[in-house]
């Protein structure tokens, strides 16, 4: 019972705040005036965030405006403040930085999101609850998408994997994050990929010699850092050349699904189904082997794929069946047939891996 009135208690103070606050909003006056208005100070903005556990409701009601109004100087204070405050102050404090984050202005979100992440680890629990379920209820909205901006911003790409999306028959998007040699986000931006609620990997270049990180201002302790906190996050890592192509989950084989527009492998005229077989006239026995190989090339290199096209499903799936490991004489016998009759060579240029597509 006390449980039920504890609840009711929150809501009838978020419900009126809420209120307040969204009538304040909508008699905020012209910018014009706005700008006239001089910027608070330390103290004053400290003296609000003490009146939001004021006696006077005219107090808590006033400060809270003053607070929305403020914007982004308010928010590390607001931040320091929050263990210590009432039930009532946090509740406020939370739609003050609600507010900012839904304003849609970009000077307020960031330092709103800021804010609301380091009190979901609060050890106020109701300000830990209640930053948390702000922070998932726009995680497909505000903050991936915001994300996802921040990342191509800083020179990474985002890219939807499409043949997982099929294969697990959801149209909840997921992701995979690019930050190659023109990543100038360093470990500072990662709290961006941080923030992406459906990404299935991320990838990075690295020196396949010396195994050291080689995308720009990524160190080994940033990433320790990423992964501690997204332990389910796959990092994988690619040489400096790439051919913009994804794999078909359903097969071992090295088949294309998806082929990225203007990629090396779009301007080879590669097709989606083809298979590939052999890279420089090595036999290609899957997608990794095939990542093995293209790590050893630089950007700028043309290499020379053959490719089994316009194969149907059943001998498809016949060669994936017989093809091991170890591959069998059989195997090689089946895809030596297929090779002759929808055999074809193709010659690619590779370009940077994790560079924007030329237009």
């Amino acid at each position: 019972m006390r449980r039920i009135r504890y609840l009711c208690l929150i809501g009838a103070i978020a419900f009126a705040v809420t209120f307040a606050v969204t009538v304040a909003i909508a008699d905020d006056p012209p910018a014009a005036s706005k700008a006239a208005v001089p910027k608070p100070s330390p103290d004053e903005i400290e003296q609000w965030i003490r009146d939001l556990n004021a006696p006077e409701f005219m107090r808590r009601e006033a400060a809270t405006r003053q607070l929305i109004a403020t914007g982004s100087d308010a928010a590390e204070l607001l931040v320091k403040a929050a263990p210590s405050s009432s039930l009532e102050a946090t509740c406020r404090i939370m739609v003050i930085l609600r507010t900012w984050y839904t304003s849609g202005k970009d000077e307020l979100v960031e330092p709103a999101e800021t804010a609301i992440e380091q009190l979901a680890q609060s050890k106020n629990r109701h300000m830990a609850v209640r930053s948390a379920a702000i922070l998932d209820q726009y995680r497909l909205t505000i903050r991936q998408d915001r994300a996802i901006a921040e990342i191509q911003k800083l020179g990474g790409q985002v890219k939807y994997l499409e043949a997982r999306m099929q294969l697990r028959g959801t149209d909840e998007p997921e992701f995979m994050v690019i930050l190659g040699r023109q990543w100038n986000g360093g470990d500072e931006g990662l709290k961006y990929v941080r923030r992406l609620f459906s990404i299935n990997a991320l990838y990075l270049t690295h020196d396949r010699k010396t195994q050291k990180i080689t995308t720009p201002g990524i160190t080994a302790d940033g990433l320790a850092a990423l992964q501690r906190e997204m332990p389910q996050l796959r990092v994988q890592y690619r040489g400096s050349a790439f051919l913009g192509i994804t794999q078909d989950p359903r097969l071992t084989l090295c088949r294309v699904f998806n082929i990225e527009p203007k990629s090396p492998a779009d301007v080879a005229q590669l097709e989606r189904g083809d298979v590939i077989i052999r890279f420089n006239d090595q036999p290609v026995a899957d997608f990794e082997a095939l990542i093995d190989f293209i790590k050893d090339k630089q950007p700028g290199d043309v290499i020379k794929l053959e490719v089994l096209r316009s194969a149907d499903e059943n001998e498809l799936e016949a060669l994936d069946r017989l093809k091991g490991p170890p591959e069998s004489d059989a195997a090689k016998e089946y895809r030596e047939k297929l090779r002759e009759r929808l055999g074809k060579k193709i010659d690619v240029t590779l370009a940077e891996w994790g560079a924007k597509p030329q237009p």
